[in-house]
């Protein structure tokens, strides 16, 4: 089941809170709030990727200077692991654990995993475009950070798609 919350987030261990990783994504502009529409084309879409599809008839996120910020959360082993998303062009930009509430597993929170995630697109056939290592022990949080950052690639397309301008 894939979960898609909200601010504020809750629980768990707090590495970042929505206010704190908007600042550090857009320290230089003001981002405007926007939603993305699920259509039934859509959750279509996300269920042939990732299994499932978001629930909600609408997500939010935060926009400035071709850059969206994505709080996505997913359950990991047991419980949810609210991520932090930039994505531009395409491309994932940045990936955080804002929240970790599961027993183990919270390594995929260091940078020397997370940096593997610069840079990777979605290929024509829905993979990431970058082998991703694993983590032993964390092998629930590892699969659980690939879904979200499938979704996230595939949440920047649509969002591209709605705000592109017709010449």
């Amino acid at each position: 089941m894939l979960l898609i919350i909200g601010l504020p987030v809750s629980a768990g261990t707090t590495y970042y809170t929505p206010a704190q990783i908007s600042a550090e994504v857009f320290s230089e502009s003001e981002p405007e709030k926007s939603a993305l529409w699920m259509t039934p084309e859509r959750r279509q879409q996300a269920e042939a990727l990732l299994g499932d599809a978001p629930r909600q008839a609408r997500l939010r996120y935060l926009a400035a200077d071709g850059r969206y910020l994505w709080t996505l959360s997913e359950i990991g082993k047991e419980k949810p692991i609210t991520f932090g998303i930039v994505t531009t062009s395409g491309h994932i930009e940045r990936i955080e654990v804002m929240v970790f509430r599961e027993v183990r597993g919270d390594e995929i929170r260091l940078p020397q995993y997370t940096r593997q995630y610069k840079d990777i697109a979605l290929t024509e056939n829905g993979d990431l475009s970058q082998h991703i290592d694993g983590i032993s022990g964390a092998t629930y949080s590892v699969r659980t950070m690939k879904k979200v950052a499938k979704l996230a690639l595939l949440l920047d397309r649509w969002a591209n798609e709605d705000n592109a301008v017709e010449p």
